[in-house]
């Protein structure tokens, strides 16, 4: 998984998964944001930091909320299984950035956060959001060893103001990113490849 505190690395173990509509439930259930803004590798407010420490920079389309998986489960205090939510999704990769991914064909992508064990709330990083299926978004993201994709930085998923592809070339923020990419502050850390990397 993608950590949240040091950017990418470990190897998770998912010890469970449930399967949620956690764009929908983010409505009707209180929102917990973990972390704070200097606790993070890069100034999360730096697109050209951010995009450095990514791996890939890409536009994709959301397809699907497909799962919830946790990590670190454990009885709190209060008795209540609890753990660390990652939300999957199926999403298409439409054109790239920085980095090269297999495109136009279905891909799975994680994101740090999601709905909380017990369903009763939603965790985020500060600053981050759920992604919405359907939508269009710029993402930042990083190859974890297994070769799994994900993302565990805020403001590290942009969504774009298109209704279909041939919007998203003439929109301000897939503009921006191709300078932000062009301009990127490099972060020396470990990297792996992802698995949907083009061959």
């Amino acid at each position: 998984m993608v950590a949240a505190i040091t950017g990418c690395g470990s190897q998770p173990h998912y010890e469970i998964s449930k399967t949620f509509d956690s764009f929908a439930l983010s409505s009707e259930i209180p929102v917990v944001y973990d972390g704070d803004r200097d606790s993070f590798m890069v100034n999360i407010h730096s697109p050209e930091e951010i995009v450095g420490w990514g791996d890939y920079v890409f536009v994709a389309k959301v397809e699907a909320e497909l799962r919830t998986e946790y990590t670190n489960l454990h009885k709190n205090k209060a008795g209540a299984i609890t753990g660390k939510p990652y939300t999957v999704y199926s999403i298409t990769v439409l054109d790239n950035l920085k980095g090269s991914l297999k495109k136009h064909e279905p891909i799975e992508f994680f994101k740090h956060g999601g709905v909380n064990y017990d369903g009763k709330s939603i965790s985020l990083l500060v600053d981050d959001r759920l992604l919405e299926a359907g939508k269009y978004y710029i993402l930042v993201a990083a190859a974890e060893m297994d070769g799994r994709l994900g993302q565990g930085m805020p403001n590290s998923a942009v969504e774009l103001n298109a209704a279909n592809e041939r919007e998203i070339v003439s929109t301000e923020e897939y503009k921006a990113f191709k300078e932000y990419v062009k301009n990127e502050v490099k972060l020396e850390r470990e990297r792996f490849k992802s698995v949907y990397e083009e061959e």
